[in-house]
């Protein structure tokens, strides 16, 4: 359903546009009988299309087109008038216009037009602002994107992209070559698998190393598709990725961490393990049952001691759970 604001000084105008039009769509339709009164309207209320006549008193609907413009650059506006002269509908669509039909024509003709004219002009106002807010989502988007074509030049970076790399401006980007944003060859990753990778299925998912504008590399968690144009059958490659530089470093203390707490607990464990032998070997033999107590008291100790940093150990594997690379998590949390 469409929330049409008509504007016209005529009233059984109004009326009839209204009758026709839902008889071809499914229509909200306001009246305004001049343009300082539509203007009104539109201060409180939000519509899909403005439909007005051009010859109107105290406000014609080229001044009126030109106060909406500066109201709402994008609401589709369609000129309905009996006013045909080609200077007139030149006027028209230099002032923003997004349609004009002429009046005068038999009614059933010229509102089948008039409503053909507000649905094409509102599903491509429509297209257009959807694309426009996908085209702000990427640019805005805290997540480095980028797109590339099959030459391996960088087309398009966003803003996150261009302040990952360390550059100033996105122009000192584009044309490069992917293999001066991303260094594809290090801790063997070969340059030609990843291309390999993506042209055999289609899209990437992986870790990398970006580089940036002084050299200096930084590990990225990196996503990459491709896009062919039906069009011209060319295709272009859609990156998407952040910097896990710090989420690495997290990773590796925490793993040097639990190397290190494994060592500790080891001999301790092994002090145990020998002295309970010991004291099994000395079981049927004793003489001083005592001695065997107190030494089975002291393993006891020794053993809660490391049941209690075997629950630190735990504690910090679970707290840093997220950092811990997937292949060790099932060995560690056993």
């Amino acid at each position: 359903m469409l929330h049409i604001l008509m504007v016209d000084e005529q009233p059984e105008i109004l009326e009839i546009a209204s009758i026709y039009l839902n008889k071809c769509g499914d229509y909200i339709i306001d009246k305004a009988f001049s343009a300082t009164e539509a203007l009104s309207k539109l201060q409180i209320s939000s519509y899909d299309a403005i439909v007005s006549d051009y010859d109107m008193p105290e406000m014609d609907g080229l001044s009126f087109l030109k106060e909406v413009r500066r109201m709402n650059n994008t609401l589709p506006f369609v000129i309905f008038s009996g006013k045909g002269r080609e200077e007139v509908i030149i006027e028209a669509f230099r002032c923003g216009a997004d349609g004009f039909v002429q009046k005068g024509k038999d009614p059933s003709t010229q509102f089948a037009e008039l409503n053909h004219q507000i649905l094409i002009i509102s599903k491509r106002r429509q297209a257009e602002n959807e694309l426009r807010m996908k085209e702000y989502a990427i640019e805005t988007s805290i997540n480095g994107i980028l797109m590339f074509n099959d030459e391996k030049l960088v087309t398009y970076v966003n803003t996150a992209a261009m302040k990952l790399h360390g550059y100033e401006s996105k122009e000192d980007i584009l044309e490069k070559n992917i293999s001066e944003i991303f260094d594809l060859n290090t801790d063997g990753n070969n340059d030609t698998d990843f291309y390999s990778e993506v042209s055999e299925k289609g899209w990437y998912f992986g870790e990398q190393k970006g580089l940036k504008k002084d050299g200096k590399r930084f590990d990225v968690q990196l996503s990459v598709i491709r896009i062919i144009n039906e069009m011209t059958g060319e295709k272009h490659y859609f990156g998407s990725y952040v910097d896990i530089t710090e989420r690495k470093k997290a990773e590796k203390a925490l793993l040097e961490f639990i190397t290190e707490a494994a060592k500790r607990l080891k001999s301790p464990v092994t002090h145990i393990c020998r002295n309970l032998a010991e004291v099994i070997e000395q079981f049927d033999t004793t003489k001083n049952p005592e001695l065997l107590k107190m030494k089975l008291s002291v393993q006891l100790k020794n053993a809660q001691q490391v049941i209690e940093n075997l629950n630190e150990l735990n504690e910090a594997i679970s707290n840093g759970y997220d950092s811990i690379p997937e292949d060790y998590r099932d060995f560690l949390t056993r």
